[in-house]
Parts: structure tokens; sequence; C-alpha cells
């Protein structure tokens, strides 16, 4: 049987991520609503990479719970730790979410807060549940980290590629948006300054108390694969949440979906150059990920793998 923990209210306090009483490994946690359609392969996927993960779910009426508990099942609840937090959060991009105080239960900044709390590892990385491992790269970078370690102050960051499906149902590389993970996600070495705040239109990660690099691409990401393409837990239709309705207009304005070797054709290589030359970390950032596509870092014949490992769908190209 499960082993749940229900959490009725919560307010965080930095004191809460016990940074002192951590022990040497990698965390990772992931928040879920409703993410019954990929949640189950990016747990399975991150697993072997981490030593825990930690899965707290909200306001689910989809399978989650049951997904989750299997999964516990599967894995152990020393690996896979789960709670249920109660609260009715706010969703980002929401006028509800810029009024809530960053420390209501309500606040998706106080549930993010109480899932990395949960963490017990010196290194930790925020999974979201539509994040599905990109192995071929993700091994050799959690060997290094596993080797090498991670200094305080540090974050390696890394992208993901956005998958979406073309009108034939190929599937390729969302041409508006390909990248997901500008400088947000990564390992970092826990600190009492890592925690979420505030932002009128979302969580923010303090994320420029590290110094960030780009470490490379680490996984595939579904959200345009997801029921709603995404956009079904935002609550658009309640004419509350202008930034994700605006989103979502975008990207239906915006459907073509190209090769990786399109991408990498279109790569402004010269102008990433200049970027990476930059010190402003997030523009060296998105200059080195630009140049590691322009490189071949990634493959038309990964995604392919991919989607054949998953039997998800034919990739764009597809004879």
């Amino acid at each position: 049987m499960a082993q749940i923990t229900s959490v009725e209210t919560y307010s965080f306090v930095p004191d809460d991520l016990r940074v002192a009483a951590r022990r040497p490994g990698i965390s990772a946690f992931v928040r879920t609503k409703n993410g019954a359609d990929f949640i189950a392969p990016t747990i399975r996927s991150h697993a072997p990479y981490v030593d825990e993960i930690v899965a707290v779910y909200n306001q689910c009426t989809d399978d989650t719970e049951a997904i989750l508990a299997g999964l516990q099942d599967e894995l152990g609840p020393d690996k896979l730790k789960l709670f249920h937090y109660l609260p009715r959060v706010h969703p980002p991009g929401s006028a509800e979410h810029a009024a809530e105080p960053g420390a209501s239960p309500a606040s998706v900044v106080n549930y993010s807060n109480f899932a990395l709390a949960q963490t017990t590892r010196d290194i930790v990385v925020k999974l979201d549940d539509d994040h599905i491992a990109f192995d071929r790269l993700l091994r050799p970078m959690v060997d290094a980290l596993r080797r090498d370690g991670l200094a305080p102050g540090r974050m390696n960051c890394f992208s993901g590629l956005n998958l979406a499906a073309g009108e034939d149902g190929r599937v390729g590389v969302h041409a508006g948006t390909p990248f997901s993970g500008n400088g947000d996600i990564g390992f970092f070495a826990m600190t009492p300054d890592a925690y979420f705040v505030h932002d009128r239109r979302f969580e923010d990660f303090r994320k420029y108390h590290f110094r960030r690099v780009f470490a490379g691409f680490a996984y595939w990401h579904m959200k345009y694969l997801k029921t709603g393409l995404g956009f079904a837990n935002y609550e658009i239709e309640t004419g509350t949440n202008r930034r994700f309705a605006r989103k979502e207009r975008d990207f239906h304005r915006e459907r073509d979906v190209i090769s990786v070797s399109s991408l990498r054709a279109a790569m402004p290589v010269l102008r990433a150059r200049i970027m990476r030359a930059i010190p402003f970390d997030k523009w060296a950032l998105i200059g080195n990920r630009a140049l590691a596509i322009a490189a071949g870092e990634v493959t038309d014949a990964d995604v392919a793998d991919f989607l054949k490992q998953y039997d998800i769908a034919e990739p764009i190209g597809a004879v």
C-alpha cells in the first residue's frame, strides 16, 4: 500500500530546507496536477539518475494519484516519496496568483517550496511532470556531477526540446518555441538562499544567487503532446489568466513542426557566439544552447529513437 502524506496546511520558512542536515546525493522534486499523460515515464526515466524523487500532487481529477501510488510500489517509498498537498493552489499567470502572498498555502510559490523542502540530498533538481529523460545526454551529465561534485553557488542548467505533433500526426520540434529551460532548470547545490519567491507572473526560483552554466540537453518536453496541449491546468476559461491565454493563442497561431536538422540550419551561429561572450549568464547560456544545436548535439535520429522507445508517434520526415 502506498505511503502518501497528506498536507492540510503549510507556510514555508527558509529553515525548512535543513541545509546542514542534507546527505550527499541528488534529489529531484516534481509538482503535478492532472499529470497522468506523462508522469509515469517522467519518474521512471529519471529514477536511475537520482537518489530520491519527491512528488507532490494537487487538485488532481485524473489518474495521477493512482499512477503515483503504483510507481511507489514499483520503486519503493525511499526512492519515490509522495505528498498530497490539499490546499487549492492558484495557477501561475492568474490574477489570483498575482494577488496571493507567496507564503500563503494557496500560492504556487509556497506549494513549490513545500516540495523543495521535502528533498534531503545536497544536490537538487526540479522536474516537471512532462519531462522525459534524454538518456544519451543526461547520463554523462550526472556521471560527471557525481564524480566531480557541484560547488555551492553554481547551477548546471540544462534544456529540453519542445516536441509537438503536426497536422498529419507526426512529431517534431515546435518551430515557434523549440526550447524549454532558459536558465530556470538545472542541478544546484542546496544553500539557504535556494528557494522560490513570488513574482506576479509565476513562482520564481532564486536562480540569480547562482552562477548558471549550460550543461547540455537533458530531457524531451512533452507539454504540447499533453491533454489540452499543456494549457489545461491554467484555468484559462475563467478569464483571469491573461498570461497563459496569450501563450495558448500564440501556440495556435504558429503550429509548425520541424525537424532537428531544420532547427540546426536556422540557428544564428554568429549571434550565438556573441551572446556567449557577453558577461550575463542567461545570455551566455542561450548562446551556448544554440551553438550546441548548431554543432549537432541533438539529431533527428535521437527524436526518432525516443518516439519509437515510447511508442508515441512517427517522427517528422518518416516515410
